[in-house]
């Protein structure tokens, strides 16, 4: 599947959203619910944010797939924490409609997976 500069870069950022929100749920649940069975608290009509919470490897995944777009852009951020960095999430959740990381589901879950 080929894709265009400008589709490379949406899917960068949605994928970068997608990572901050399976991170930020990994986290809360290694630190303040480890050991409780917790039902989770975010939207997911496709049962995609679960498995991908639920998936141990799901942030290295993520993180790969981000890093080999941005190989494929070509840019010069060859660190991980640069490519998050050079984002502004409050331009990223008005551009997607978000309010917040919680709001991931607003994006095509299913769509952002097939272009995997």
């Amino acid at each position: 599947m080929t894709f265009k500069q400008e589709e490379l870069g949406e899917l960068e950022e949605q994928l970068v959203l997608l990572y901050r929100f399976v991170s930020q749920n990994n986290t809360l649940k290694k630190f303040y619910y480890e050991g409780v069975d917790i039902k989770p608290s975010f939207k997911d009509e496709t049962g995609i944010l679960t498995g991908l919470v639920n998936n141990e490897e799901s942030e290295e995944i993520l993180k790969s797939c981000i890093m080999e777009i941005e190989d494929a852009k070509q840019e010069k951020l060859n660190e991980f924490h640069e490519v998050l960095d050079s984002y502004d999430m409050e331009v990223l959740f008005k551009k997607y409609g978000m309010s917040g990381v919680e709001d991931v589901d607003k994006l095509d879950i299913k769509k952002l997976v097939g272009s995997l």
